[in-house]
């Protein structure tokens, strides 16, 4: 006769699902796009936001959003390594998270590139006539773009999808990774008890944290040594803190509803707080675009974020609800769409900015690039996610629901 042996306990790690996830997006796939459209809204290509007024400031602080985009990213890329770390489980498998990373990222991001190039050239350009050599990009810097390295290497090619270089940033955490992890994993052996391999982590995502903003002022006004994985690997590291701490307090929260919703808005005020000193910190929209953020700043930027996706993580544990901002179904379909979009807004707006005059007003040229720009890149970002990104998502998909590795949450946690 078999014996029948029962299911050992399972440790409550956390959700499995983060309901708002694709609402952040959605909101911030907006603030980048109006930034954006209002840059090339203005003829004068250096005045950087400048007509704009009093709204300048606001305007040149809205990118806060990309801060939100790699905090987020650090959450769901390390929580599963954070959970079999903190609990003593086996490390997750290196090969399918490389495989999932390939088909989620590449894919569409090549497609796009291939076309920026094919329509604007070698000088990024809609213009006709010959470029001088000097003003084309060489074949090492097209080259770079497929590495996702553009950002570091430049050229006038990489304009068109200039917002890549946070694509560059995000893959650099993506290899960091496995890296970090197996070496967490090694140290982790030695230490007993959930709470102190917790400690150690939060003490080395810390010292990851001030050193990464600290290298930051090594070169403080080069784009390329700013969006290297050096000086941006800070931007990532509350989103990793929040998967290393949340098995250890989500089997509390799940009883105590009422603190957890207080604590998640707790963190939303204090995450807003944070959001407007960095806004108030400079007034000088020419220098004031999140990837050039330094010290204090890019501190805050990093914290705002992070404060934001705890107090949804733990509102979520308690309640299993999101703030309406966040789970409307209009920026969770956007939002499940945004990284098409993000890809491609600024091609849209170039080919926008072509077709109007420099002679036009400024409110003319910002109306034509809202009115017609964000429904053109709203379609152009749901086809690419539809016939470009879905078929590589859904192998991605059954990768991860047949991994053995994949640490699940308690069966209580609802599903969304």
């Amino acid at each position: 006769m078999a014996t029948v042996v029962e299911d050992a306990p399972q440790t409550d790690l956390g959700i499995r699902t983060l309901i708002g996830g694709d609402g952040v997006r959605g909101v911030g796939a907006l603030f980048v796009f109006t930034t954006h459209a209002c840059l090339l809204a203005d003829p004068i290509i250096d005045n950087n936001l400048l007509s704009y007024g009093w709204a300048a400031p606001i305007l040149g602080h809205i990118d806060l959003a990309l801060s939100a985009f790699f905090v987020l990213s650090g959450y769901l890329i390390a929580r599963p390594f954070a959970r079999a770390y903190v609990t003593g489980a086996p490390q997750p498998k290196i090969r399918p998270y490389v495989r999932n990373r390939i088909l989620r990222v590449v894919p569409v991001f090549y497609l796009l590139t291939v076309l920026v190039l094919l329509r604007f050239g070698l000088d990024g350009s809609l213009e006709t006539g010959d470029s001088a050599p000097e003003a084309k990009s060489t074949w090492w810097q097209v080259l770079s773009q497929f590495f996702f390295i553009q950002a570091q290497t430049g050229g006038p090619a990489s304009i068109p999808i200039g917002p890549a270089w946070s694509i560059g940033a995000e893959v650099g955490f993506y290899v960091l990774m496995p890296f970090a992890a197996v070496a967490a994993f090694l140290v982790g052996r030695r230490l007993r008890g959930q709470y102190t391999r917790a400690a150690f982590a939060l003490g080395a995502i810390g010292l990851i944290f001030v050193v990464s903003i600290a290298l930051r002022a090594v070169d403080q006004y080069r784009f390329a040594w700013l969006t290297a994985p050096p000086a941006i690997m800070y931007a990532f590291m509350p989103g990793v803190a929040l998967g290393i701490v949340e098995p250890l307090m989500a089997s509390f929260l799940r009883k105590h509803a009422r603190l957890a919703k207080q604590v998640a808005w707790s963190a939303f005020a204090l995450g807003l707080l944070c959001a407007i000193v960095y806004t108030t910190s400079d007034y000088d929209p020419r220098q004031t675009p999140i990837h050039h953020a330094l010290g204090v700043r890019a501190m805050l930027a990093a914290l705002s974020a992070g404060l934001l996706f705890f107090g949804l993580v733990v509102l979520q544990i308690g309640t299993g609800r999101a703030p309406r901002l966040f789970s409307n179904k209009v920026m969770l379909w956007l939002g499940a769409r945004s990284y098409s979009f993000y890809l491609v807004h600024i091609w849209v707006m170039l080919e926008l900015d072509f077709l109007l005059s420099n002679d036009q007003s400024i409110a003319f040229r910002l109306a034509v690039m809202l009115g017609v720009g964000f429904p053109l890149t709203v379609l152009s970002g749901a086809l690419l996610y539809r016939y470009v990104e879905m078929p590589f998502l859904r192998r991605k998909m059954r990768t991860t629901q047949h991994s053995p590795t994949e640490v699940a949450p308690v069966a209580s946690e609802p599903v969304r």
